[in-house]
């Protein structure tokens, strides 16, 4: 219901609005009169009526002095005026205050309820619009951590282009500029591989402790990519402090989180890199370093220069190409590659480099060759190869410059015979490289066919034709399916909200983002994440 106040010095006017309409069969309740501005404005101030009914011409206080004090005061009250004077005058003046209807006497009933039913409206519209303002409102406020971490994984990809990154970064209170830069990446793991939910409790505990470090200094930007992995960028105007703090930091972290978790904390640092787009740099070294963990040990801090330093004091050991694993890879034959791995223990026998270290650094560097090759070529290593998921194990099984030749001659050999294999088919690259656009920029809601299919450079018809024929299934139906797998995964390994799950998987509608994983799966997202 709606209060309404009558002001207007003629008691005939006042008593014929009062008692010539039943409010009790309107949404208005009559709620006061007063016959002058003065005498009304306290009644108004208490009864806080949702509409004034005003006459213009009055005694003491008028009615556009009246119309002034409430809407200052009170701004959500609508205020229609009552004149006896057909004056643009008025009409301008009570315009300018902001005054809702404007009626010229005599007010029949039918005329009055019908302004009164406009005002409702207007009252009704304002009120929806203040309510989707305020949802709005909320949900930037509850989404904005994951506005900011998709941000800042873009930026460490070279997505944003520099001019965006710092209108981003002010928007989102990220302070970015600084001289240097210095990528970490942090990642978390439980002793047993099959984690269950305790151990999920261990890793969410390490990233508090992880969280609480970092909080205290402003010259950390830190973000959580995904579960039990945490990106850090650290600034700095000299380039060794900033060093220096990055690994204090790496020290300070591993130590605060394996004395108090049982989480092991696998640390590699990028090098130190000026400008904003040197970040990217700094992360792909990290990322890069992170391979070397199953060599040099999972609880190591490993750094680029560490890794640089290691390998350069020893000369002769660089005197070995690591890049020939996988131009053989390309373009070897099978029959070659004995005397391809001869050449290899060869060159270890000549420069005494008869180490553990280094027969594990060159078969590691075989491995992740063989791991590019068999990516690019569409392929799965864990297929073609069971034990690299137990792979430093494997590596550290390797105690001789015998057994690395064999081992290596059998690696390759198989991937050679895969390669084999794929010669025939002739889109293979093209869907390859269109899934991995799609598995890396699946949470973008603007990605499309059109958007792909430009990617790898064919029209968008030809890219629906062959993606649908080579993959099995058609380009909505994949990029639902890696969503839906990605939410899923979500759902089980963290407390997001199912809403805030679906922009994290490119649904900018949670409502669609609910169907389509129903229909999928099967069940909603909540009866799927209560599912034990």
């Amino acid at each position: 219901m709606y209060k309404i106040f009558l002001v207007d010095d003629e008691v005939i006017v006042r008593h014929g609005i009062r008692d010539c309409i039943n409010w009790e069969q309107t949404d208005f309740v009559f709620s006061g009169e007063a016959p002058d501005g003065e005498f009304a404005l306290p009644l108004i101030m208490e009864i806080k009526p949702d509409i004034l009914i005003t006459d213009i011409k009055m005694p003491f206080m008028d009615g556009l002095e009246l119309s002034q004090v409430v809407r200052k005061n009170m701004p959500w009250v609508k205020i229609i005026i009552l004149s006896g004077h057909d004056e643009f005058g008025f009409a301008r003046e009570a315009m300018r205050i902001g005054v809702t209807e404007y009626l010229l006497k005599p007010v029949t009933a039918s005329d009055l309820l019908e302004s009164l039913e406009k005002v409702k409206n207007l009252i009704i519209n304002e009120k929806r619009e203040r309510e989707s303002a305020e949802k709005i409102k909320k949900q930037l406020a509850e989404n904005a951590p994951l506005f900011r971490d998709k941000f800042l994984s873009e930026l460490l990809l070279g997505m944003v282009p520099p001019v965006e990154v710092i209108d981003n970064c002010e928007s989102l209170d990220i302070n970015i500029i600084s001289k240097f830069y210095i990528v970490e990446i942090l990642v978390l793991e439980t002793p047993k591989k099959n984690a269950s939910e305790g151990e999920y409790t261990e890793v969410l505990q390490a990233e508090a402790l992880i969280d609480n470090i970092v909080s205290k200094n402003s010259e950390i930007i830190k973000f959580r990519r995904m579960l039990g992995e945490i990106i850090v960028i650290i600034k700095g105007d000299n380039l060794q402090n900033i060093e220096e703090a990055a690994y204090s930091l790496a020290q300070s972290l591993k130590y605060e989180v394996e004395r108090k978790t049982s989480c092991i904390l696998g640390i590699s640092i990028g090098g130190a890199r000026e400008r904003i787009q040197g970040i990217t740099q700094s992360y792909k070294e990290a990322d890069e370093i992170k391979n070397y963990r199953y060599i040099y040990g999972k609880r190591k801090i490993l750094g680029i220069n560490d890794i640089k330093s290691d390998m350069g004091s020893k000369k002769d050991f660089i005197k070995i190409d690591m890049n020939n694993t996988y131009e053989f890879l390309k373009c070897g034959l099978k029959s070659e590659v004995g005397s391809f791995v001869d050449k290899f223990i060869d060159n270890l026998n000549e420069i005494e480099m008869k180490s553990p270290i280094y027969i594990h650094y060159l078969f590691m560097d075989v491995v992740i060759s063989a791991a590019r090759f068999i990516d690019e070529l569409g392929g799965e290593i864990e297929t073609l190869l069971p034990w690299v998921t137990n792979l430093e194990n494997f590596v550290a099984s390797i105690d001789s410059i015998e057994k690395f030749g064999e081992l290596t001659e059998y690696t390759i050999k198989i991937i050679l015979e895969f390669r084999d294999t794929r010669v025939e088919r002739k889109y293979d690259s093209i869907i390859k490289k269109a899934k991995d656009y799609i598995n890396n920029n699946f949470a973008n809601s603007n990605i499309s066919l059109i958007s792909v299919a430009s990617y790898v450079n064919v029209s968008p018809s030809h890219f629906s034709t062959i993606f649908s024929q080579e993959a099995g299934e058609n380009f909505i139906e994949y990029l639902t399916k890696v969503r839906v797998k990605k939410a899923m995964e979500l759902l089980k390994t963290t407390s997001l909200k199912s809403s805030e799950i679906a922009y994290n998987v490119g649904y900018n509608d949670p409502h669609y983002f609910c169907y389509i994983f129903k229909k999928a799966i099967g069940t909603t997202p909540k009866e799927y994440r209560s599912e034990t």
